[in-house]
């Protein structure tokens, strides 16, 4: 089975590559949005809707229709996630097994202060707030040069991005990951995920901030490679 991963704000599809030692039969297959990694000569896209029709593309071309898949998505990635489902229930192409997201609010909370509007020094400021970053990072000019324009594009999508009420639910099973201090989360509404979708809805939380996935790797996975197992399972049987 592959296992799609959509990356969070920033990222590449390095971020997902170090997941692949922990899984036998599921084949990891990280995507890279334009304007990074393998596509940095690719312009960058600044809408989520720009985003979707372009992974879904890519997913057409990676996942033949009797395949099963699954999807995971983190932050940004989930939103892309959400959308880009939605996006092949129009064509009626096959729902993955399982859908993963982590460390994005459900669709309909709009993001109360946009940041990628603000000065450099602002917008580090408040990246650095988030976690998963060092400062050190950011004092390289090179490395700033090349990740401001990434990160304050994906971020501008983000912050301008709409849920526009949909004609169903997905009819999908969840497994929703957070940390207990994330600031991106208001941790009071996330169970509200489960009002987008028709089928199963778990929750597990962790300790740490908005990068808890990476500091809480092998329980994630686990708990992902367990799942999907049980899936093939059930396929096969």
């Amino acid at each position: 089975m592959k296992l799609i991963c959509f990356p969070y704000a920033g990222a590449t599809a390095a971020s997902f590559m170090k997941w692949k030692k922990n899984f036998d039969e599921i084949q990891i297959i990280p995507i890279d949005p334009p304007g990074r990694g393998k596509r940095m000569a690719e312009p960058l896209y600044k809408t989520i809707k720009e985003m979707v029709d372009d992974v879904n593309v890519q997913l057409l071309m990676l996942i033949h229709p009797d395949e099963p898949y699954a999807v995971y998505g983190h932050s940004m990635g989930s939103i892309i996630t959400f959308e880009l489902l939605h996006e092949l229930l129009k064509t009626e192409f096959p729902m993955p097994v399982h859908i993963f997201l982590s460390g994005r609010n459900p669709p309909h909370f709009k993001v109360e202060k946009p940041i990628y509007q603000l000065d450099d020094d602002e917008f580090i400021k408040k990246i650095l707030e988030m976690g998963g970053m060092e400062a050190q990072f950011f004092e390289n000019p090179l490395l700033a040069k090349m990740f401001l324009p990434i990160l304050r594009a994906d971020l501008e999508a983000l912050d301008n991005y709409r849920y526009e009420k949909k004609k169903q639910q997905l009819p999908v099973d969840m497994t929703f990951f957070f940390a207990s201090d994330d600031g991106a989360l208001d941790i009071h509404y996330i169970t509200q995920w489960n009002e987008y979708i028709s089928g199963s809805f778990q929750m597990y939380s962790y300790t740490g901030g908005h990068f808890f996935i990476f500091n809480h790797e092998e329980e994630i996975t686990k708990i992902i490679q367990e799942t999907l197992s049980d899936n093939q399972e059930i396929i096969a049987y």
